[in-house]
């Protein structure tokens, strides 16, 4: 096969299965029920797409185009509030590292501190 022949077949292929990702809510939590927090983890889902175009050069772009910009933004997305609810959970939830360091940092005022001795 010739290279032309050999990307329109692939082409083909990838604007037949063409999918948007989009960003869904988890369900159920990772983190213990103790521990409520505002946010919730996400994750990507994919979905089927079948535009009604006139021509194959016509959906070809179409699909390719929204299914590269889909996952640009949806991605963006789940990153961005996953990364906003582990700060949560850290900052807010007991076995969080965040918390853990701030408890540490106040008891570290609380402790006696030694008296130096005098010789």
């Amino acid at each position: 096969m010739r290279i032309p022949e050999t990307l329109s077949v692939i082409l083909l292929a990838i604007s037949l299965s063409a999918c948007v990702a989009v960003p869904v809510v988890d369900q159920e939590e990772a983190s213990p029920s103790s521990c409520r927090t505002y946010t919730k983890s996400m994750s990507l889902k994919t979905v089927q797409i079948n535009p009604n175009c006139g021509s194959y050069n016509e959906c070809l772009a179409v699909m390719l185009t929204v299914s590269a910009g889909s996952v640009i933004i949806s991605g963006s997305i789940v990153l961005t509030n996953n990364t906003v609810h582990w700060l949560e959970y850290q900052g807010t939830c007991s076995k969080g590292y965040l918390n853990a360091i701030r408890q540490q940092f106040i008891d570290s005022f609380n402790k006696p501190k030694p008296h130096p001795r005098s010789e």
